[in-house]
């Protein structure tokens, strides 16, 4: 009886523990879009152009995409998973709350750019943790965990709209912070800190160290492989998102708010399928189970180019918003199959590649202006099946 209420008071401490973690990953992945909903309200406030509202979108990923790697490397290095996540996330809280005192363009760039890079930490120490404190159930762990992160980026907007009504778009982004404040010291509180090493040892090898961990990522022929699924998917997944609203509204007349209806419903139902790329992982592994829903996307994301309707289209966007989130399976397949002291590492590098699908919407805009908008999903499809035909290529890892 004893033993039986044990396990019932432990399972319940778990999911208290990966709440907080999926919860605090649904914060960082809100944060990575968080100007983008009141963005016109900054450019009014502001007196903006177009350019320098793109320069304020893009400064965040920059800086993601340049300090995700090698904060990856330190957390490894250092064994401080926990310690750079709150430090990251408490960086990125500030940059973002500071911005409601922020009297021009160039402060609030800044701010954003720093919002950036404090965000960079999470998912490679954020996976890490939850990976490392859930191993007995990690598909699970992991798919909830990826999970909340795309239920943060579907309610941190909306939750931006109603305060920017109330108070305007200063207030709003400040106030979609506060979260962090609970988060971050039950973060602290709940998850250990790892095995750290002294500063004298970490600073006299720390170039070695980092070579090696480098080594361990690029020697990895799955985590080099798994890289280059999410960068090839994230291309695809990029133009034919980025594109949709331009799409939509000039083939079908959709207004606004049926253009927000429709991508709502394309995070809703990544919120629905994570869970399920989970239980595929678990079934089939890795391989099959990322080639069978990037099939699936490819497969939609083509048909795109002939649907008739606007009824057609809003399908086909659930659909891909059903057969697209593939992130449990790589993060759950980075866990299993990277060296156990560079998981962050590997994590961060499968998540640098997937940055380089900044580089996508300049290509599918170039191909839109040049041939037509169908030529952007016929490219975007054709990126997604890249990424099943790399994925045909991973080795399952031996079972112990």
């Amino acid at each position: 009886m004893g033993t039986a209420k044990k396990n019932h008071t432990r399972r319940l401490s778990d999911y208290f523990d990966l709440t907080v973690i999926g919860s605090t990953h649904g914060m960082s992945d809100g944060f990575g879009n968080l100007l983008v909903p009141v963005l016109a309200l900054i450019v009014a406030d502001l007196g903006l152009s177009t350019f320098k509202a793109g320069v304020l979108l893009s400064v965040r990923s920059v800086s993601t995409f340049l300090f995700l790697f090698p904060l990856s490397l330190l957390a490894d290095h250092s064994g401080r998973k926990r310690l750079i996540l709150i430090v990251g996330m408490t960086i990125a809280a500030v940059s973002y709350f500071a911005m409601q005192w922020a009297p021009s363009f160039g402060l609030v760039a800044l701010l954003a750019f720093l919002a950036g890079s404090g965000n960079s930490v999470y998912h490679p120490c954020g996976t890490a943790l939850a990976a490392e404190k859930f191993i007995s159930n990690r598909p699970y762990a992991i798919s909830f965990h990826s999970m909340m992160g795309n239920l943060g980026a579907s309610l941190i907007p909306m939750a931006l709209a109603v305060i920017a009504g109330i108070g305007g778009w200063r207030l709003a982004v400040a106030a979609c912070t506060l979260p962090l404040v609970v988060l971050l010291p039950l973060i602290r509180l709940r998850f250990p800190r790892g095995e750290r090493r002294s500063l004298e040892d970490s600073r006299s090898d720390f170039w070695k160290r980092v070579r090696e961990l480098v080594g361990l990522v690029l020697k990895n022929r799955n985590i080099v492989l798994l890289g280059l699924v999410y960068a090839l998917h994230g291309m695809g997944n990029r133009s034919m998102l980025g594109f949709l609203p331009l799409l939509a509204s000039d083939r079908f007349g959709m207004g606004t708010a049926a253009i927000g209806v429709m991508i709502s419903l394309y995070y809703g139902m990544g919120v629905l399928a994570k869970p399920v790329m989970g239980f595929l992982y678990t079934r089939l592994g890795a391989r099959m189970a990322l080639v069978i829903p990037l099939l699936l996307a490819g497969t939609f994301v083509f048909a795109i180019v002939f649907a008739p309707y606007a009824a057609i289209l809003v399908v086909l966007v659930a659909l891909i918003g059903a057969t697209g989130p593939i992130s449990p399976i790589l993060l759950t397949a980075a866990a299993d199959m990277s060296d156990k002291d560079a998981l962050a590492s590997s994590v961060g590098y499968i998540y640098t590649c997937q940055g380089l699908g900044f580089v996508s919407p300049l290509i599918g805009g170039w191909l839109a202006e040049s041939y037509g908008m169908e030529f952007n999903y016929i490219y975007s499809a054709i990126m997604v099946f890249g990424a099943a035909a790399v994925a045909l290529l991973l080795r399952e890892p031996k079972k112990a």
